[in-house]
C-alpha cells in the first residue's frame, strides 16, 4: 500500500482539497471545489496533469466530490468540473434542500444549480467507492438549531483517515455550532486523533472556538484564504499556533505552526503508510 497524497489549493478566498491515493488514483476525492473567479483552478489542475484515469468514453473520472459548505467559495468550479470530469460518487452535506438553499441565497447562480442537481440527483449509495483512506462526515441538522438555514453552521465536517494519520477539514462552523457539534461523542472522538486540522472558517475570527482543542492537539495547523483585509483575518494564525503540540513541522526547511495557502501557496501533505507525515509547497 502506497501513501496519499493530499493538496491545500491556493484558491485565495475559498477552499478546495484533493485527497489523492499514488496506487489508487480512481478513487481520488476533491473536498470542495471553490475559489475567488478568475483565479486557480483545480479542476484545470487534475485534467491538465491528467491525474485522473479515464471512464469509457475517455473522460476523466474523479472518484469522489465533497462538498463541506454550501456557500460559493466551496462549490464555484463546479460547473467547469461537471464539464470537465465524470464524477462518480459526492458526498454532500443532507440537511437543506435544494429548495431551501435556493430561498436562501439572495441569487440562483449557474453554480447553484449545478450544486443542486447533484443533490437531486446523486442519491444513491455507491457500495463500490472503497478507497484506501476512510472518510468520515458530521454536521448538525436544522433542529439543533432552531431551525438556522445558516450554511456556515450547516457545514459537513469530513475527517480523512489513512493508517495512524488523520486529517479535518471543518467546513466553515462558526461557534454556535461549533459547540453543538462538540456534544457529539464520535466528533471528540476523531478530533482527538486528528494530525492535521483545516482551520474552520478560513481560519477567521468566528470560525474559532477554544473547546475545540479540548479535544484536538494537531502538529500543524493549515488555513485557507485570500490575503488579510479582513479584521476577522488578523491574528487568527499566532491563535491558532497557541494550539499546536511540540514543535510543529518541517515545511521547506523552517519549523512551523500553522501554514496558509495566502503565504505558502499550494500545500502538499504525504501520509505514508506507516504514520509518517512530510509537508512541502506545491509546484505547480
Amino acid at each position: 500500500m502506497s501513501k496519499i497524497k493530499i493538496v491545500v489549493f491556493n484558491v485565495g478566498a475559498g477552499q478546495s482539497i484533493l485527497i489523492y491515493p499514488n496506487d489508487q488514483t480512481d478513487h481520488a476525492c476533491l473536498i470542495d471545489c471553490g475559489g475567488e473567479d478568475g483565479g486557480f483552478s483545480p479542476v484545470e489542475f487534475l485534467v491538465s496533469k491528467n491525474l485522473l484515469p479515464r471512464d469509457g468514453n475517455g473522460k476523466p473520472k474523479l472518484g469522489n466530490l465533497t462538498i463541506t459548505n454550501y456557500d460559493h467559495d466551496h462549490f464555484s468550479w463546479l460547473p467547469d468540473l461537471r464539464k470537465k470530469t465524470e464524477i462518480w460518487t459526492s458526498r454532500l452535506p443532507k440537511n437543506i434542500s435544494s429548495a431551501e438553499l435556493k430561498s436562501h441565497k439572495d441569487e440562483v447562480t449557474y453554480a447553484l444549480e449545478h450544486i443542486c442537481y447533484m443533490k437531486d440527483t446523486y442519491t444513491g449509495t455507491a457500495e463500490d467507492f472503497k478507497p484506501v483512506y476512510t472518510m468520515n462526515t458530521y454536521h448538525l441538522e436544522q433542529s439543533d438549531l432552531d431551525g438556522d438555514l445558516n450554511t456556515n453552521h450547516l457545514s459537513q465536517m469530513v475527517f480523512i483517515e489513512f493508517g495512524s494519520s488523520k486529517i479535518c477539514v471543518a467546513g466553515d462552523l462558526e461557534k454556535p455550532a461549533w459547540e453543538k457539534i462538540l456534544k457529539k461523542p464520535e466528533v471528540r472522538d476523531h478530533l482527538n486523533k486528528v494530525n492535521v486540522l483545516i482551520a474552520p472558517h478560513h481560519g477567521r475570527e468566528n470560525g474559532y472556538h477554544e473547546a475545540i482543542f479540548q479535544y484536538c492537539s494537531p502538529e500543524v495547523i493549515v488555513i485557507s484564504d485570500k490575503d488579510i483585509v479582513h479584521d476577522t483575518q488578523n491574528g487568527m494564525a499566532q491563535l491558532y499556533s497557541s494550539h499546536v503540540r511540540g514543535g510543529g513541522i518541517n515545511f521547506n526547511g523552517s519549523w512551523r505552526k500553522v501554514l496558509t495557502t495566502r503565504s505558502d501557496g499550494h500545500i502538499l501533505i504525504e501520509f505514508e503508510p506507516n504514520g509518517a507525515r512530510s509537508y512541502s509547497p506545491l509546484r505547480t
